[in-house]
């Protein structure tokens, strides 16, 4: 008998904590514009698709922290011919405000900070970090219980590693630009 009603509290106390976990996924594009200075200079535009898994933690109209792994596909190259892959990893920080009129509808505040690395060939390393930023604002909607529709516009800045050449030389490279995206989140 004790074990059961441990048992039961246990089931109780998890389904709780449980109540406030989210799962979901978002697909965005950027149209991205990347800056190289130093030995190599000059800009181009580069747009990207990012498609992120992501688990969060908070509650409706309230504070929330998500982490997020994204793989970000570039369209153009950024460092050689043949790699387009970045994989990322962040941590978003997202305040959601109630609309007593509209149930249901979050709007919101978000920040973030993110690391990734994409592999190269060509340099003395097989692959180059970045570390990104971004500042955005959205809306999630609840549909039905425990599923939400979620969509916003980050602007996202990005700096990657220097690349260092055989003389001593380095370029720095930075990208910046607007992502709409667009998701689902399930929650627990």
């Amino acid at each position: 008998m004790k074990k059961s009603l441990v048992l039961a509290g246990l089931l109780s106390v998890s389904s709780i904590a449980m109540a406030d976990v989210y799962v979901g996924v978002d697909y965005g594009i950027n149209s991205n514009t990347d800056t190289a200075t130093g030995r190599v200079n000059g800009s181009q535009e580069n747009s990207y698709s990012d498609l992120s898994i992501k688990v969060g933690y908070g509650i409706d109209g309230d504070w929330k922290t998500q982490l997020r792994l994204s793989k970000i596909s570039y369209d153009k190259t950024i460092f050689d011919d043949s790699h387009k892959n970045l994989t990322e990893l962040g941590v978003d920080a997202i305040k959601e405000f109630s609309i007593h009129s509209y149930k249901g509808l979050y709007p919101y505040l978000k920040v973030g900070l993110a690391y990734g690395s994409m592999d190269v060939d060509g340099y003395d390393d097989s692959s180059i970090g970045e570390v990104s930023f971004n500042v955005g604002a959205g809306v999630s909607y609840k549909v039905v219980n425990h599923l939400y529709v979620v969509g916003g516009v980050d602007y996202v800045g990005r700096r990657w590693s220097d690349t260092v050449y055989s003389d001593g030389s380095s370029t720095s490279v930075t990208g910046s630009g607007f992502k709409p995206y667009m998701g689902i989140n399930y929650s627990f």
